[in-house]
């Protein structure tokens, strides 16, 4: 049941991916920004409370803000890439683990098939209009993937107990 339901989180979350990437480029900058105007909100609250105020250097308030709020848009929006990979990695590695394939199998595996899909999702989002396939988010993609992966791995021989051997003593 366990291996069924780790495969079945994976496609899921490709599924996940896939939705994300047929949003066209407006639907995908409004929720960017929605996330962003969230941020910004929070950050006033705590300057309010805290006393401290942002004072931006030289020009207009207002266009500095939106300058920041674009910056920090394409910010969000490359975490955003990474993040969705980082989750697929660690996905794959559970699902391999789970039918028991590890080492340097899994690793290959895991890394092929993210990118694979950082490649094809970047193919799709050619035809989704507003979007553009860029390279260097597929880049971002395997990146968060092979993070990912890593954190995994750690995570799981960390929690493995060790075995202590003796060692036999020559006579």
């Amino acid at each position: 049941m366990y291996k069924k339901i780790s495969l079945i989180l994976c496609i899921l979350w490709m599924g996940f991916i896939f939705y994300n990437s047929s949003q066209d480029g407006t639907q995908s900058n409004g929720l960017s920004y929605k996330i962003i105007d969230r941020i910004i909100t929070i950050h006033e609250k705590a300057k309010e409370y805290s006393g401290n105020h942002l004072v931006f250097a030289g020009g207009n308030v207002s266009n500095a803000a939106n300058n920041e709020r674009v910056s920090l848009n394409l910010e969000i929006r490359k975490v955003a890439h990474a993040f969705e990979f980082f989750v697929l990695a660690i996905l794959l590695a559970n699902a391999f683990f789970a039918y028991n394939i590890k080492g340097k199998k899994a690793i290959i595996y895991i890394l092929f098939i993210v990118l694979f899909y950082a490649v094809t999702d970047e193919y799709h989002q050619l035809y989704v209009k507003g979007r553009n396939s860029n390279v260097r988010d597929v880049c971002i993609d395997f990146f968060g993937g092979v993070i990912g992966m890593t954190l995994f791995y750690i995570g799981y021989y960390s929690k493995k107990p060790k075995k202590f051997y003796k060692r036999k003593k020559k006579s």
